[in-house]
């Protein structure tokens, strides 16, 4: 259960290398306006201070202003990795491209590294000493583009071998230093500046990528990345503007019958529904496509119904496309795009968006082939596996036509549910472009489970509809908690917990147990360690979050005293140190660290499994009470003061 496992990175852009696995950190200062967003959809985010971005660059005056990670870009020492980005420096230029520590002369600083305009690169390995490699022509200093990258390779059979500078492709010889041990290791990256604004640069920055491995030149960065994302379409769905297209094209609806438009979301109710664009909406000129929503299931709607669809019936159509819901299953959602010579599309498994938000998105990629990569549909970021079709030709024209959304061309297939956030972009975009958040607003409390009687034990009181499976648990209806004697099979959420469109999150919950061994309290996902954004709490042993390539662990958090105690997990994504995951106990934060990764996923959607791993494995032997998630960070004071009680009956005695 301590091993560690594999985690794959996400999808990737044309000029990444093959393999997807070794891609760690890609700032495109494309994504979003601020700058901040890590393109790969591992969600590294750096924080702006003062940098202002223009025509998808990163701008830089020459004062005190930078880009700073929020976490420790995750190097691994003995690991080999390629740091490249695109620099245009002024010619007064005398700044910091990039430093990952404050100050690489600090001896705290060992194994990290500096890329310097005036310069290059240096590396302070793991010893003494340094090795680094200047431009060759001393400067790069000229008001022009270029693309420079970095390899740091510990295993290198000479130092130069080591630290290796490329300008423009063209390998730098000018080797100044010569340490053999050359290595990287966990360090925030300032970008723009040294730790402490010292050495501001001057000029623009763009396309800054870390992979790890030694790539050729020609997996380089080839070009810098688009200025912009090409919106087409985004209906938000405000009050008060419910039909208003975002983007500014002009891609107006119309309609009203069978949808209400509330709490800045459209409502479908599964009747006749005429909601279309007034005009059709020409993606006529683009191969590419991404479209993305966000959907709420409603409660017993089981019935298939068509989320939106460009053209009457994108089956028959080229270039056109749809989304369906209870298609493959209750709880499923189909996207499909037709092409020229057939189709493709792709299913997730059913139960998938039961309850609560969840972000689906489908990719129309015209630079691969086959089925599992032309089109690829996500759920929640995670991409989908189910797919099928017979299409060959992926480089086909998309279509002029209307969207019809929450039915087939107004008259089958009505929709039953909630739909938010409506985004056509005429690009393949990968997870780390995706919305992140709705618009509107989200409910505090995800899900509740008191316990109070066995009767509704599986119910979520919060009304959300997270309802739970299972057997093998009981409930003691005097005292209201959840009895596990170590026979429990399958006890979990019956869909996935929608945590994606949150930010950060609490769980917390009672426990009484007296078990040495180890039992999984609670765990989303079939295993934690495997799943980057997943948590899980195990008693006897760790709680945890797992990280983009390890977990967050507290060891010796629980009390086997058979007395109950309180405990919660805070996942806040807004603390800038290693305390993003943070534990409690009985209002106590617990500081005893196995592990501390501070180069975190965001919240990863998957089903709870309470009292075993995957249902089956691991079994906790104790009792629980009160399991709450929350969509936000709490602290101590708001967490639960004490155990939920089972509701009495009033006697009344009449003398």
């Amino acid at each position: 259960m301590k091993r560690l496992l594999a985690i794959t990175g996400a999808a990737a852009m044309l000029a990444m290398p093959v393999s997807a696995v070794d891609y760690l950190s890609h700032w495109d200062f494309s994504s979003d306006s601020l700058g901040e967003f890590d393109y790969t959809g591992h969600n590294d985010l750096v924080n702006a201070n003062g940098v202002t971005i223009a025509d998808g660059a990163a701008v830089f005056d020459g004062t005190a202003r930078e880009f700073i990670t929020g976490h420790n870009v995750d190097f691994r020492e003995n690991q080999a990795y390629t740091i490249e980005c695109f620099v245009l420096a002024d010619a007064d230029c005398d700044g910091m491209i990039m430093e990952s520590s404050p100050n690489i002369t600090n001896p705290s600083s060992q194994g990290s590294f500096y890329l310097y305009a005036k310069e290059g690169v240096m590396v302070n390995g793991s010893g003494s000493g340094k090795n680094g490699v200047n431009f060759n022509g001393g400067s790069i200093c000229d008001g022009q583009w270029h693309h420079v990258a970095v390899i740091v390779n510990p295993s290198g059979e000479t130092a130069a071998d080591k630290v290796q500078l490329y300008l423009d492709g063209v390998q730098q010889t000018t080797q100044v230093q010569n340490k053999t041990d050359s290595c990287l290791k966990p360090h925030r990256l300032y970008i723009g500046s040294r730790g402490g604004k010292t050495f501001p640069f001057k000029g623009k920055i763009d396309d800054i990528r870390i992979t790890e491995g030694v790539l050729s030149t020609s997996q380089f960065l080839q070009a810098r990345s688009a200025g912009s994302i090409d919106v087409r379409a985004y209906w938000k769905f405000d009050d008060g503007n419910a039909l208003a297209d975002s983007s500014g094209n002009g891609n107006t609806l119309q309609g009203s019958q069978g949808v209400t438009f509330v709490n800045g979301c459209a409502s479908f109710n599964g009747t006749a529904s005429d909601v279309r664009t007034v005009n059709t909406l020409d993606l006529s000129a683009y191969t590419d496509a991404t479209v993305e929503f966000f959907v709420k299931k409603h409660t017993g709607a089981d019935n298939l119904g068509i989320v939106m669809e460009l053209s009457q019936n994108a089956t028959s159509y080229s270039g056109a496309f749809y989304f369906s819901l209870n298609e493959a299953g209750v709880g499923a959602v189909n996207g499909l795009f037709r092409l020229e010579d057939g189709y493709r599309y792709g299913n997730s498994p059913a139960n998938t968006v039961n309850t609560g938000w969840h972000h689906v998105a489908l990719v129309k990629n015209s630079a691969n082939t086959g089925k599992d990569t032309c089109v690829s549909l996500y759920v929640d970021g995670v991409r989908m596996g189910d797919y099928e079709g017979n299409a060959r030709n992926s480089s086909a024209l998309l279509r002029d036509n209307y969207l019809y959304i929450g039915s087939r061309k107004n008259s089958q297939f009505f929709l039953n549910a909630d739909i938010d956030d409506i985004r056509v972009t005429a690009a393949a975009l990968a997870p780390g472009q995706f919305l992140r958040t709705r618009t509107g607003a989200l409910d505090d409390i995800i899900a509740y489970w008191p316990f109070e009687k066995a009767a509704n034990m599986l119910d979520d009181a919060t009304g959300n509809g997270n309802a739970l499976t299972g057997s093998g648990v009981t409930v003691n209806d005097d005292d209201g908690a959840a009895l596990f004697d170590g026979s429990q099979n399958g006890f979990a959420t019956l869909a996935p917990l929608p945590l994606y469109p949150y930010e950060s999150m609490t769980v917390e919950w009672f426990m009484k147990t007296e078990m040495s061994d180890v039992g999984m309290v609670m765990e989303t996902s079939a295993n934690a360690l495997s799943n980057p954004g997943a948590f899980y709490a195990a008693a006897s042993e760790y709680a945890g979050f797992q990280m983009m390539r390890t977990h967050n662990l507290v060891q010796g958090w629980s009390t086997a005293d058979g007395k109950w105690h309180h405990y919660a997990i805070v996942f806040d994504w807004d603390s800038t140190t290693a305390d993003i995951v943070r534990l409690y106990r009985d209002g106590v934060q617990v500081a005893t660290r196995y592990s501390s990764n501070t180069s975190p996923a965001r919240l990863r959607a998957g089903r709870l499994f309470i009292g075993a791993r995957n249902g089956s494995s691991y079994k906790f032997v104790g009792q629980l009470d009160d399991i709450k998630v929350t969509g936000r960070a709490l602290e101590p004071a708001d967490f639960m003061s004490q155990r939920s009680k089972p509701q009495r009956g009033l006697l009344i005695i009449v003398r």
